[in-house]
């Protein structure tokens, strides 16, 4: 199998399978979560708040990859931004990553998931 691109649809003509891979990103960087920290749509201020951290790390010569970073950030929006204090007391059953997914909290006509849907269309 050959990779020629990123994102492209390439079908196998000696296999009876077809495969499809969408590498989410911002801008050719980052993964799942940068994209969510992209298209968020609710206030932030308790997930925002974590740069602060996130610079006393430093000043004390510790560092947190972007990676676990833009995850941690992602955790905290769904939890203290999006959640109100009954479902924090609860939050595995309503500050979970799945039922986030289900609240109206990211932006889903953001620009940055256009090609993502354009990818989508290629699979119907």
């Amino acid at each position: 199998m050959e990779f020629t691109s990123i994102n492209k649809l390439e079908k196998s003509s000696k296999l009876d399978v077809d495969f499809a891979c969408y590498i989410m990103n911002v801008n050719g960087y980052g993964e799942l979560e940068t994209v969510l920290k992209s298209i968020k749509k609710s206030d932030s201020v308790f997930a925002d708040c974590l740069e602060s951290w996130r610079e006393c790390l430093k000043v004390h010569n510790k560092d947190i990859s972007d990676k676990d970073f833009d995850k941690f950030y992602i955790n905290n929006y769904i939890r203290f931004d999006t959640c109100n204090k009954y479902e924090q007391k609860q939050s595995s059953k309503y500050c979970s990553f799945e039922s986030a997914m289900k609240k109206d909290i990211w932006d889903l006509d953001n620009n940055i998931l256009n090609d993502l849907k354009e990818f989508l269309k290629l699979l119907m």
